[in-house]
């Protein structure tokens, strides 16, 4: 129970490693209102020691403010995490706030933030590893549960579109069997995403076979991925675009179409979002553990679930820099 995240100011002599237990997925709304309320947020949170850090599975957000170098590195949210373009505009909205500022997404989570401070990255990285996915590439029983793209350009020329659930890592997995004992039957030549679903995908993989190059693409952080595959892929290059879905539709050379984007509907959720009231989900422990006693159920609550401080920003400030925002970015488009 929890969103856990790890957070890091940077210093000149070192890093100050912050944890808090419930933050991951409001990460991005704590972070937007600029370097010093992020810094604030931060600094608020429990600080803990160099042994403190949170690995690639328990870690569900982190970000690092590095003032020196004008710098914020960061992933967590919630359609941050998983929907490429609400979190290109979130990015684009944010950056107007942050002005100077580089603000960088975390493509490998948790061992993006420590490499960057010098903690190597077996340090953050769990032994865990993703369930094969069917080398067939048979499709998901429900239209709706496509969230992969796999598309194959074969050693015979002919290029096939495959719908896929569950994400790339388990096809990938099987190594170059992959091309040997697909089912291209399950292939399209053409795709249409959107006479499946409404929903974006969240991953996709474009394999050549005469060229021995992968190019894959993927929404949610996923740590150490190139170098999981290149053992089961020799003499294969093997290129990690991050969220650049795009790339899979150039490979494809126009067969494979993805659904439009209403970016209005898009800002208006985003502004929604950001204006929201905050809650404090310290607020909803307190009410479960009292509910609990007047049950006289038995249970214990880890002293992790109360470190977590809400650093509030008031609603006229934020109203304030929204439409500061909103106004910088329409006229950008201009």
């Amino acid at each position: 129970m929890g969103q856990r995240a790890n957070l890091v100011i940077v210093k000149q002599d070192g890093y100050d490693l912050y944890y808090d237990h419930w933050c991951a997925n409001t990460l991005p709304c704590d972070l937007f209102w600029g370097p010093q309320q992020a810094v604030s947020f931060i600094e608020a949170q429990t600080k803990v020691g160099e042994k403190e850090w949170l690995d690639d599975v328990w870690a569900e957000g982190a970000a690092l403010v590095d003032a020196e170098n004008k710098l914020l590195l960061f992933f967590g949210g919630e359609d941050e995490m998983w929907n490429i373009h609400y979190r290109r505009l979130f990015l684009k909205l944010m950056q107007k706030v942050w002005g100077e500022w580089e603000l960088r997404w975390a493509d490998e989570g948790i061992v993006d933030i420590a490499e960057y401070v010098g903690v190597p990255r077996e340090t953050v990285l769990s032994s865990r590893r993703d369930d094969l996915a069917d080398a067939s590439l048979e499709p998901p029983e429900d239209k709706e549960w496509l969230d992969t793209l796999v598309s194959i350009a074969f050693d015979d020329g002919e290029t096939l579109i495959f719908p896929h659930s569950g994400g790339i890592v388990g096809v990938l997995l099987h190594g170059p069997e992959l091309l040997r004992n697909c089912n291209r039957a399950f292939g399209y030549k053409q795709f249409r995403i959107q006479d499946w679903t409404r929903e974006f995908p969240s991953s996709g993989v474009h394999i050549d076979a005469n060229s021995k190059q992968i190019d894959l693409w993927h929404t949610e952080p996923i740590s150490n991925l190139v170098q999981l595959l290149q053992p089961l892929w020799p003499d294969w290059q093997i290129r990690n675009h991050s969220d650049r879905y795009e790339v899979q539709i150039e490979r494809t050379a126009g067969r494979l179409y993805f659904p439009e984007v209403d970016q209005k509907e898009l800002l208006s959720s985003i502004t929604s979002s950001l204006l929201r009231e905050p809650s404090n989900p310290l607020d909803s422990l307190a009410s479960l553990v009292e509910t609990l006693q007047k049950e006289g159920k038995e249970f214990s609550v880890s002293e992790h679930a109360y470190m977590h401080e809400n650093v509030d920003v008031p609603e006229n400030s934020r109203e304030r820099i929204v439409q500061y925002a909103l106004s910088a970015l329409e006229k950008e488009g201009e």
